[in-house]
């Protein structure tokens, strides 16, 4: 990291004095700078939107497989809940049955 740093510094040094010791007049030189720094900021602000564009079609494809992951877990969660409730329903009406036959049988037994 500090052979970069380094290595970034001196760059724009040389950069520098070499602009500055160019044989050009001091307005064409600030006004090479001037356009070098507007067009290096023009393609920072591309590669921005570029990286913000990017996160946020991540962050849309993440919602999307939330979204279905969070809707099958709901369809099976109703799923079981209406298993539940049918085999609720069939062992009352197999409890009626029971008392139904128990009924019967009592009343058989007594006549």
């Amino acid at each position: 990291m500090r052979s970069t740093k380094d290595f970034l510094l001196g760059f724009i040094t040389g950069v520098a004095a070499g602009l500055l010791t160019a044989p050009k007049s001091g307005r064409e030189t600030r006004q090479y700078i001037k356009d070098e720094a507007d067009k290096r900021t023009k393609d920072l602000q591309d590669q921005w939107q570029k990286g913000v564009d990017q996160v946020k079609t991540q962050v849309d494809t993440v919602k999307s497989q939330v979204n279905d992951w969070s809707g099958k877990v709901q369809d099976q969660f109703r799923d079981q809940q209406n298993k539940s409730q049918f085999n609720d329903k069939v062992e009352d009406v197999a409890d009626r049955a029971h008392e139904g036959v128990d009924s019967a049988k009592q009343s058989i037994k007594v006549n």
